[in-house]
């Protein structure tokens, strides 16, 4: 169940003041946690753009219990382009708290894809809480989602738009530029099949 008035608290605090937190990636950047196949707490990627030609996959942001941060130079298309960064252990507890507060772990269905159109995903991985949830995005009437919408498909576009700007505004104040690019998602980002949902 979204509970929206805990989210709109809870951004504020995530914009917070800068965290202080240098920015030196040294052992243990996201790109090399990328290959070590963690999964973060939060991850919003394009795994594919459909009949589109495209170098995906594309990374719009993934934030790690631990703080790290790589996420798009440009959240608002899809890119190569990442930047990587820290976030204080502070703001990881709030990121948590407002992740299970947009209602992620209660939807009734996880999946709503249109063939050969693009495919977006999302994973939460809270505790021992894990779901991806897929979607193309789009908001056209009579399109995929859209058609004869149902109290659980509202309930599902407005959890992955809250995910969207909880995850963004969640990125580091210091930062500076990845050379890695998001070639590959690891399996474990995945917490179930992307099979359709009613």
């Amino acid at each position: 169940m979204l509970r929206c008035g805990s989210i709109v608290l809870l951004v504020p605090v995530l914009l917070g003041p800068p965290t202080g937190v240098g920015t030196s990636m040294a052992e243990d950047s996201p790109s090399q946690v990328l290959s070590n196949e963690t999964c973060p707490l939060v991850a919003i990627w394009c795994r594919d753009e459909g009949m589109r030609m495209s170098s995906a996959p594309y990374l719009r942001v993934a934030i790690w219990e631990d703080g790290r941060a790589l996420f798009a130079k440009d959240p608002a298309k899809w890119g190569h382009s990442l930047r990587e960064g820290r976030i204080a252990p502070y703001r990881i507890a709030l990121l948590k708290k407002a992740l299970l507060s947009t209602g992620v772990f209660d939807l009734k269905g996880t999946t709503y894809l249109v063939p050969d159109a693009p495919a977006y995903c999302i994973t939460v991985n809270i505790g021992n809480k894990k779901r991806t949830l897929s979607w193309d995005e789009s908001e056209s009437p009579n399109y995929g989602i859209n058609i004869n919408p149902q109290p659980q498909h509202l309930a599902f576009k407005r959890c992955w738009k809250m995910l969207n700007l909880i995850a963004l505004v969640a990125c580091p104040d210091q930062f500076h530029d990845s050379h890695e690019r998001f070639s590959e998602v690891p399996q474990s980002w995945y917490a179930n099949r992307a099979i359709q949902s009613e």
